[in-house]
């Protein structure tokens, strides 16, 4: 798996300035969101006057989309710094795969691709927070299915196995494969990078930050791979003790 590229760089130490910058960054959002949540308030209010012009209708739902969109992305800041706190703890996955196939078909439904699953049984307990896993899988999956979205009948791949079948054992290994054009190594290594983005001004260009920070805090390693038209998302999910 040498020609993978990993996360690992992304890993949060644990040093005492953490702390106090989770506290300062989850404080900042909190007020932010507060006046996010007035402008909101104020848009709605005009726009349930019927008499306003047509112009100033779509300055008040440009206000309200604009206050939603910095909502959502105050959200997935608090993962890409890792505010967004990991318990890992002893879980199954299969249990959690009726939650996740659902959430998948509604990210991948809309944009017209398939997701295909292959799960090899029995997959023993991991370790890891159940609900900060599947928000790195859903942020893996939505990049997967976005590109996929662009190869005309084009899926999305979800593969996992126990240890010792894709890798030299310890992991449960999950890997999200779609297809694609060439990248090179080093555009795919800035994908990590923050606001770092490929598919226009509407992305944020934060989720592939999010899942390596959000990774990183379970002891999960993250890789990706381009190769022969297929980029793979590669999942190292530690086996519980």
């Amino acid at each position: 798996m040498a020609d993978f590229l990993f996360a690992d760089d992304f890993r949060l130490g644990q040093s005492p300035t953490r702390r106090f910058y989770e506290f300062f960054l989850k404080g900042y959002i909190h007020k932010h969101n507060n006046l996010m949540g007035v402008i909101q308030g104020f848009s709605s209010l005009i726009l349930f006057d019927d008499s306003i012009n047509s112009e100033v209708r779509e300055s008040a739902e440009q206000m309200q989309t604009s206050a939603k969109a910095a909502t959502d992305l105050n959200r997935e800041i608090l993962g890409a710094t890792g505010c967004a706190r990991c318990e890992a703890a002893p879980m199954r996955i299969t249990d959690a795969l009726t939650y996740w196939k659902g959430n998948a078909e509604e990210i991948a439904g809309p944009l017209k691709v398939a997701v295909e699953w292959n799960v090899r049984e029995p997959l023993p307990p991991v370790m890891a927070d159940t609900t900060r896993l599947a928000e790195v899988f859903f942020h893996l999956l939505r990049n997967a299915a976005e590109a996929a979205s662009e190869v005309p009948g084009s899926s999305v791949a979800v593969d996992l196995f126990p240890p010792g079948e894709a890798s030299q054992g310890g992991t449960v290994d999950l890997f999200i494969r779609n297809r694609c054009g060439q990248i090179e190594a080093e555009t795919l290594r800035r994908f990590f990078l923050p606001f770092e983005s490929s598919k226009g001004t509407e992305h944020f260009g934060i989720g592939l930050t999010a899942a390596s920070i959000l990774a990183g805090d379970m002891n999960i390693r993250l890789g990706l791979r381009c190769a022969e038209g297929t980029m793979t998302a590669w999942l190292a999910i530690p086996v519980a003790g």
